[in-house]
């Protein structure tokens, strides 16, 4: 059985002219490690996520530009990028909708920051500013698919020790914002040298919560072992769909 898993969309355009737009290389990992993609629309109201969630195996909630920071009640700072309401909104009502229901959830980069928002955490609004002493975190003129910075793995078993099968690996990374305070019930397994969180995982047995800062549907035609992320992903979700019927 292959498991429907609903992958999240950004925008292009503005005002009345609003496109739905995601990069093809999410819904293609999802193919290849198993599952069938289904892309969900950028604007989805709280009446309906939870009939869209109750439908799928598994999301994965995808990378994009900046969280309001009225959604983790700060203030935004100068260094802010833009934000658009409908997908914070549409976002926040589906990661509420898949905790309800205990349906699988993967982040990947902003889908990283959307799940811990939404447990309770907090985010570096723009790390440049508010972490001086960090490394870069996102280059310019640089592919998507290169290795840009190491990331450390946490001690002992973790979803991405298991993935990665060793303590350190390159990673690209294209962000200027990530997880400041982790929500609870979620666990630190991997972070860069300036102590930056580059991946969490959550800590009910339960509930598959995995959550990655860097993007592994880009690098994994040239590295394939980052294609392993999608595979226990898509793994979980049809172990989930078995087990809830």
């Amino acid at each position: 059985m292959k498991p429907f898993i609903g992958v999240t969309c950004g925008f292009s355009g503005e005002d009345a002219m609003i496109f739905n737009h995601l990069r093809a290389t999410y819904t293609k990992e999802i193919k290849r490690a198993g599952g069938i993609p289904v892309i969900l629309p950028l604007e989805i109201h709280s009446e309906d996520a939870e009939e869209y969630v109750s439908k799928l195996d598994g999301i994965l909630f995808t990378g994009g530009g900046d969280i309001s920071p009225h959604l983790f009640d700060e203030d935004p700072i100068k260094e802010l990028g833009g934000f658009i309401s409908i997908r914070d909104v549409t976002e926040f009502e589906l990661m509420k909708a898949a905790q309800k229901l205990g349906v699988p959830v993967f982040g990947i980069c902003r889908g990283c920051q959307v799940i811990n928002v939404v447990l309770g955490g907090t985010l570096y609004q723009d790390i440049p500013k508010q972490l001086p002493d960090a490394i870069g975190h996102s280059p310019r003129n640089t592919a998507h698919y290169e290795p840009f910075h190491k990331i450390t793995i946490e001690p002992g078993d973790s979803r991405i020790s298991r993935v990665i099968k060793k303590q350190s690996i390159m990673t690209n990374s294209f962000h200027h914002q990530s997880v400041k305070q982790l929500a609870p019930g979620l666990r630190v397994t991997a972070k860069t040298s300036d102590g930056i969180i580059e991946a969490y995982e959550g800590t009910d047995p339960g509930w598959y919560v995995h959550s990655v800062q860097f993007h592994p549907e880009t690098m994994s035609e040239r590295h394939p072992e980052f294609r392993e992320f999608f595979t226990e992903f898509v793994n979980a979700c049809r172990d989930w769909a078995k087990n809830r019927k």
